[in-house]
């Protein structure tokens, strides 16, 4: 039996669908990894933070000192990013989380001191500045330099990221930046604590083809941080990124329940079609593989038995199928499928033309699909490596 399927694992995901039944905020259902729309939006989803933290959802691997009890559950972490997911709420994985974990992990106790409290009382979100126009995936060819002044101790930061989610909205950024040589690659990356508004930080929101700006440019020019806005130690910076990067893995599984959900409500719009009912059930079969997929990792993780594959097989499987669920929503309606949020007519509000226009998304972020294809064949399937270059 699944660590998922446990007496106790099916009270407490009782006890956290009542609480989001109660607590949980009214916003407007969007697909994916959405910014707010405006400031009442950005405030409801602070108090949303604040209350999970409050409520003991949140957090309880905190030290006491931060109002934790110094110990988690993963079992409980997945439980809660399921049932978000479930109730299309924002999912736990979110930039200010990855900046918890980092101050708890990496922090001196300054700046946890400085920062966490912020985070649990919603005071302060933070989003991740990582990528780069031209390092993407392989974050060993950033370009951002922090070069350290003599004089004064302060780190003067110049370059550009782009693809920061949220950070239009963020009071703090988890800086990633080049502290020595470029052929050096990650031997010589420092992570650093940025205030989002500090002079010489020019930020710039991009319009996607939803309408919407989740992401934004982050440009740094001469932008001097303090001496001590180094998080860990100076070099180490992959080290701090590629551990906090792991934390986000708690709330893989959730993307199961999403999936499960839109596709009742396909199967609500595909009425009793003889020929759209089979296709209903080909899609259902496949949502659940996924489902199965996501259990049988967080197994093998609790037992100390993940596997290399594991992690792509299950972000390949999840992502292709988001994809193909939201061009179905769209193929369903026909002529309307013209018809977009906003249209007089338009089906379930635009919700599947949404979907559709972001599902692109998901096959590129956090390892484009071909990248996972790759993974899975060379590391768990030991073929040959493939051809790169002339």
């Amino acid at each position: 039996m699944s660590a998922l399927d446990s007496p106790a694992a099916r009270a407490f995901r009782a006890e956290v669908r009542a609480f989001i039944a109660e607590h949980g905020p009214r916003i407007p259902v969007r697909a994916g990894f959405r910014s707010p729309d405006d400031a009442d939006e950005d405030r409801l989803l602070r108090d949303w933070r604040a209350t999970m933290y409050a409520a003991g959802y949140l957090g309880a691997e905190w030290p006491p000192e931060f109002g934790g009890v110094g110990q988690g559950d993963p079992v409980h972490d997945l439980i809660l990013a399921e049932e978000l997911s479930a109730a299309d709420l924002p999912p736990l994985g979110d930039q200010t989380h990855l900046a918890a974990f980092a101050l708890l992990r990496f922090g001196t106790p300054e700046q946890q001191r400085a920062h966490l409290p912020g985070i649990r009382d919603g005071r302060d979100t933070w989003c991740q500045l990582f990528s780069e126009p031209e390092a993407g995936s392989d974050l060993g060819a950033l370009r951002t330099r922090a070069r350290r002044d003599e004089a004064t101790g302060e780190w003067v930061v110049d370059g550009q990221k782009v693809w920061s989610s949220n950070a239009e909205w963020s009071d703090y950024g988890f800086l990633i930046a080049r502290t020595g040589p470029q052929e050096a690659r990650h031997k010589v990356i420092t992570a650093f604590v940025v205030d989002m508004r500090a002079p010489g930080i020019d930020l710039r929101p991009i319009r996607e083809i939803t309408g919407s700006s989740d992401f934004s440019e982050v440009f740094f020019d001469d932008v001097r941080l303090p001496a001590d806005a180094v998080l860990g130690t100076v070099d180490d910076g992959w080290r701090v990124t590629m551990e906090s990067l792991g934390a986000e893995r708690s709330g893989i599984g959730a993307g199961a329940a999403r999936l499960r959900r839109m596709l009742a409500e396909l199967s609500v719009l595909a009425g009793d079609d003889p020929v759209e009912r089979r296709r209903i059930g080909a899609l259902a079969a496949r949502v659940e593989v996924c489902n199965q997929l996501a259990v049988a990792r967080f197994d093998r993780e609790l037992a100390g038995a993940e596997r290399v594959a594991d992690i792509p097989i299950g972000k390949l499987a999840y992502s292709e199928l988001n994809l193909e669920l939201a061009e179905y929503g769209v193929r369903l309606q026909g002529a309307r499928s013209l018809l977009v949020a906003g249209d007089e007519g338009a089906v379930d509000g635009g919700r599947w033309q949404d979907e559709y226009l972001y599902a692109r998304t998901y096959t590129v972020a956090g390892g484009a699909s071909e990248i996972m294809r790759n993974v899975i064949a060379e590391r768990a399937l030991g073929m040959p490596r493939e051809a790169r270059g002339a």
